[in-house]
């Protein structure tokens, strides 16, 4: 653990550093393209090149009208923007291989527009990147595989500050991430019920505004023993390290890096065909900025896992970490019309992990074919809502997706609590969110729909009047045409509402959409 003074002009430094030596100001770098990577890339797209394809297409072309394109509660101004949004999607599947691909880009003329805005920043959101790529490759028979994911999306600077709600931002709060890992791993069946597992995983995540560093991260797993779907009672041992490397922050101090490690011994009992009991006790032990008494010591959990048939799994477990009690529960239900998760979790992570998390996907396929939390062609901020820091997060988070398809009618709801916490000054903040969606189709080529979100902001009183608590309210009911298997028009209002401690953060909006869409 490694402790920290605050910066008098801002920033930090090690606990009794030189207080004008150890106070830099933030240095970058630009990032060199990793061989690593490139390689892996090769690696995983060898096996798919025999695999069956499924290819396609797309744009969104249309207009948005605004009647207060600024964000601003007085002084409003309108524009008319145009929106152009090519998409294309590829998803093969082999013996061996398998990727999925999904990735759109959205072009809007905000930049060309007469309407002044007087704020910076603004220049980073045409065009709008969204990037969702997941894949995976067995190089070795029952042995050797591969994975690589990609990710881009738009999420907020400052959650806190007005802005950044969609990729048209009048604010300047907006930024792009892009991250991807590679991950070659083993995994071989040593015995009837013994196996081992050995997994390495390179991250790299980029960001397009200065004051979020870039960083790399490695990771490696081990885990050898009885697998609990394989045996009666199962034992095992395992082992996690991490480690994070910002881009020369304060000038080059390593001040910010950080590192997790631990090992465990964990065990697990099948009590019944429908009922596991399982537990597992380690040590770990962490070395990052903290104003935290404890960042290392031991651990354990005991749980137990409920599955009464093949669609429902319930998961039940409590524990102690060196950051406190640990419990975890979740739930995931699927049937042919309806899926159902809901989980709760208090553990440790970072805001790179959360900025390039899809909180309500599962997969590639959620992400496209989910209503929440798009809005109908028009690109929202990507990834889960998260401060800015460095240092490892204590999360406290609820989450729940539910999703019911009828025959003419498609109900989505999607639910988040999250507590987070930061080490390196201890300040909590807290981010709500809630959303449905109704789809209904009228007849075999029109439909309507409606969806209503509610995000709430609460910021760590110590942050003062920077951070203001917030209330978003967004709410859009539209109609869509189709005019053949290919093409349709969607017409759609939508208000948008902003409540802030801040007076000058607060506004209302108007908007009518009128969009082109063309799929193959």
């Amino acid at each position: 653990m490694r402790t920290t003074e605050r910066c008098p002009g801002g920033g930090f430094r090690r606990a009794g550093g030189d207080p004008v030596s150890r106070c830099f100001p933030q240095v970058r770098r630009v990032a060199q393209p990793n061989l690593v990577a490139a390689l892996g890339l090769c690696l995983l797209v060898e096996p798919a090149v025999s695999a069956e394809w499924t290819r396609g297409a797309g744009f969104t072309a249309g207009a948005i009208y605004t009647d207060n394109v600024c964000l601003r509660n007085t002084d409003k101004l309108d524009d008319t923007i145009g929106v152009f949004t090519p998409n294309v999607r590829l998803k093969g599947e082999g013996a061996r291989a398998r990727m999925d691909l999904y990735a759109a880009a959205q072009f809007n003329t905000m930049e060309d527009s007469d309407v002044e805005c007087g704020v910076s920043g603004a220049d980073n959101i045409s065009p709008a990147p969204r990037i969702r790529f997941n894949g995976s490759s067995e190089l070795l028979s029952n042995w050797f595989f591969l994975d690589a994911t990609a990710f881009a999306d738009q999420n907020r600077i400052n959650p806190f500050a007005a802005g950044g709600e969609d990729a048209l931002d009048g604010r300047g709060n907006l930024n792009t991430s892009y991250q991807y890992a590679i991950s070659p791993y083993i995994a071989r069946r040593l015995t009837d019920t013994a196996s081992l597992s050995l997994r390495y995983r390179y991250s790299e995540e980029h960001n397009t505004e200065d004051v979020l560093d870039d960083n790399q991260r490695q990771q490696v797993q081990f885990d050898l023993g009885t697998s609990p779907e394989l045996s009666r009672f199962s034992v095992g041992v395992g082992g996690n390290y991490s480690d994070i490397e910002y881009e020369e922050r304060f000038g080059g101090d390593e001040l910010f890096n950080s590192q997790l490690s631990s090992a465990q011994v964990r065990a697990a009992f099948q009590w019944s065909r429908s009922i596991q009991f399982n537990a597992y006790v380690g040590e770990e032990w962490n070395d990052y900025v903290s104003v935290f008494q404890d960042s290392d010591g031991g651990y354990w959990d005991v749980g137990v896992t409920w599955t009464p048939n093949s669609r429902v799994t319930v998961e039940l477990g409590t524990g102690e970490r060196f950051f406190g009690e640990s419990p975890r529960a979740s739930i995931s239900y699927r049937h042919k019309r309806s899926t159902l998760r809901a989980s709760y979790l208090r553990d440790l992570t970072y805001d790179r992990s959360l900025r390039g998390t899809d909180p309500f996907a599962d997969n590639v396929d959620d992400l496209v074919d989910g209503g929440l939390p798009n809005d109908q062609g028009i690109i929202g901020d990507g990834g889960e809502e998260t401060t800015i820091t460095n240092s490892p997060i204590l999360d406290e988070r609820f989450l729940l997706v539910y999703r019911f398809t009828g025959r003419r009618t498609t109900f989505s709801a999607n639910a988040s609590h999250s507590e987070q916490t930061r080490a390196e000054d201890g300040f909590e903040d807290t981010f709500v969110y809630a959303g449905v969606g109704v789809e209904r189709a009228l007849s075999a080529r029109l439909s309507t729909y409606l969806r209503l979100s509610w995000t709430r902001r609460e910021a760590d009183q110590r942050r003062g009047l920077l951070a203001p608590d917030s209330d978003n309210a967004r709410a859009t009911i539209g109609l869509e045409r189709k005019f053949g298997r290919r093409t349709s028009v969607g017409l759609s209002y939508q208000y948008n509402e902003r409540s802030s401690d801040n007076i000058l953060d607060e506004y209302e909006e108007n908007r009518v959409l009128l969009q082109f869409r063309y799929q193959i």
